[in-house]
């Protein structure tokens, strides 16, 4: 089997007013096209999460909110008596306490059972999994189980079993512990450090262009400090008014 090569594409949900993402708290979505032997093979989809504390009212309303899969995630994930997230995910998230929440990889039915799995979560670790990631998390969840799965997905979800979801999801859950991961009691997570997943991460990151739906100007693609005076709410978004 050939290395995957992965197509990003990465967008900016937070209005976060740091430019540099090595030192912003963000909101980071991710989705991906997956290519092996020169054929597409499927598709990935992530979150990127980074506060200083990541279960903070603060956290919640300026990230874990503006998305309704990243509040899922939180409210599950999160044990409310206590205030904090559930054991074992504190001691993952203690220095480095961003998360990166994976919520599928979608296989064409040719590259199932080759080990592609594995390695496009090798592959994403190594790219998006930046040293302040702590904690990786990924739904476990058949896709042919999810709401709309057969809306959603094309060839992704064509020739999956289809037993009971308990039956379907205990069978994933046991492949992911081949990968190194650990399920989270309760919820439809495994997790994992990102070092047990890949040894080694990149150092150029973010890997890509980010899309910015807040920051980006629409007629020059520069940056655009929303504090100051010098931008527009254009037709397609904001705009500087040297460009109008």
């Amino acid at each position: 089997m050939s290395e995957p090569l992965i197509h990003w594409k990465i967008e900016r949900m937070d209005e976060g007013e740091e430019p540099d993402l090595r030192l912003a708290e963000c909101l980071l979505e991710i989705e991906g096209r997956i290519e092996c032997g020169g054929q597409t093979a499927g598709l990935v989809d992530a979150q990127y999460i980074y506060s200083e504390d990541p279960t903070s009212d603060a956290a919640f309303f300026e990230l874990w909110d503006l998305d309704a899969a990243a509040c899922a995630v939180f409210e599950e994930i999160m044990d409310h008596e206590c205030g904090d997230f559930l054991d074992p995910i504190p001691g993952f998230l203690d220095p480095s306490s961003g998360i990166l929440c994976v919520r599928f990889i979608a296989l064409r039915p040719p590259f199932r059972r080759i080990g592609l799995g594995r390695a496009v979560m090798r592959e994403l670790v190594h790219t998006l999994a930046d040293p302040r990631i702590g904690l990786v998390l990924l739904d476990a969840r058949p896709l042919q189980h999810r709401p709309h799965g057969y809306d959603d997905f094309d060839d992704e979800v064509r020739d999956l079993p289809w037993n009971s979801p308990d039956e379907d999801r205990e069978a994933l859950m046991r492949h992911f512990e081949t990968w190194g991961m650990q399920r989270l009691p309760g919820t439809r997570f495994m997790m994992a450090s990102p070092d047990a997943l890949r040894d080694k991460r990149t150092p150029q990151w973010p890997p890509g262009p980010i899309l910015d739906q807040w920051h980006t100007c629409t007629a020059c693609g520069g940056w655009i400090d929303r504090e100051g005076g010098d931008w527009l709410d254009g037709e397609y978004g904001p705009v500087h008014k040297d460009c109008v």
